[in-house]
């Protein structure tokens, strides 16, 4: 097979597989990671029914690109086929031990970011801005990475005080792998001017100054692999930054969301649940206090992570929104 393209969708095809190409994708980068694999052990890793998974390994075979070997494994053409239609090509993979434990191999990168974001501008409170610390910005990159959101991916980043992007930047460097393209959207020119001056050549970043209030640019709207987002404290803002969010994913089933939100009580954790689904987000996994804050007050110096895949809705970026959004215009509001 000489022709690549569209590789993935063609496979998600033949076998009917729900999840899509996103589906097919993850498949593959499974099998070439792990492999040789037994189909019952990829079926639980993945979470899609052995029949699946045996459907598309049946497809992949009769293309020849994997082969039964104690498991099912990729051939040559295989992994050649992966790294044209993915632009996946490393096997690296992290065992993120507990929310604090990072693997000795990240330390000197945690090191290098620390003497990056030293340099950045103060947080602005008003903004609902608060750092998370070196460690959590690293642990956040090797996450997005084992969750298949950096390799050959299309990133798009609402708001980065945090400096994610620079972190996936260095990770990206540090293995060798490249994503396709990572841009930042901020209201704060201070952090569009420092990201874009700090970011390296290797890993590049592009940035946008734009206040999410407004729509996407059209250019941003279907764009995007994944979006990551640590919003602002409000239940407005989750909402708001997740549908801009979605308005930049491509329309595809299985695209991918990380959301950073505060612990919340038991009423709004309901909403929170009920505003990613509004949004035609299905969560995956949320783990608490993932992130951990310098001095953030407002958040107990913690939160939580939501990993979300998208229903693949036609959803557009929508309008104006000139509601309260921040927790100094919440707190206005009720007087």
């Amino acid at each position: 097979m000489n022709d690549h393209k569209g590789l993935l969708a063609e496979l998600a095809e033949a076998t009917r597989l729900q999840e899509g190409a996103e589906g097919i994708r993850r498949v593959l980068r499974s099998i070439y990671r792990e492999g040789p694999v037994p189909i019952r052990d990829l079926a639980r890793d993945l979470g899609i029914p052995v029949p699946v998974v045996a459907a598309v390994r049946g497809e992949l075979e009769k293309r020849g690109l994997a082969v039964r070997d104690a498991g099912v494994a990729l051939t040559d053409e295989g992994i050649t086929a992966l790294q044209a239609a993915a632009g996946i090509a490393s096997c690296e993979s992290f065992t993120l031990n507990g929310v604090f434990d990072l693997p000795d191999a990240l330390w000197p990168l945690v090191d290098r970011f620390r003497a990056i974001a030293s340099e950045r501008p103060e947080a602005d409170v008003t903004l609902d801005q608060s750092h998370a610390t070196p460690e959590t910005a690293i642990r956040r990159a090797a996450y997005l990475f084992e969750h298949d959101a950096i390799e050959g991916r299309s990133i798009f980043f609402l708001g980065d005080d945090d400096l994610t992007s620079i972190a996936v930047g260095l990770l990206s460097e540090h293995l060798g792998v490249r994503p396709e393209r990572l841009v930042v959207c901020d209201v704060d020119d201070r952090l569009t001017r420092f990201i874009e001056q700090t970011a390296g050549d290797a890993v590049p970043v592009d940035v946008v100054n734009h206040n999410l209030r407004n729509p996407l640019d059209k250019n941003l709207v279907g764009a995007f692999d994944a979006f990551f987002t640590d919003p602002p404290y409000t239940m407005p803002g989750l909402d708001l930054f997740c549908k801009r969010g979605v308005a930049a994913l491509g329309q595809e089933v299985g695209k991918m969301g990380f959301v950073s939100f505060g612990h919340k009580g038991p009423q709004d954790t309901v909403g929170i649940g009920a505003t990613l689904s509004d949004r035609q987000l299905a969560v995956i996994e949320i783990i608490p206090d993932f992130n951990r804050y310098d001095g953030a007050q407002l958040l107990a110096g913690s939160s939580q992570l939501i990993r979300v895949v998208s229903a693949g809705s036609s959803a557009v970026s929508g309008d104006v929104y000139s509601g309260p959004l921040y927790t100094r215009d919440m707190r206005k509001q009720r007087g």
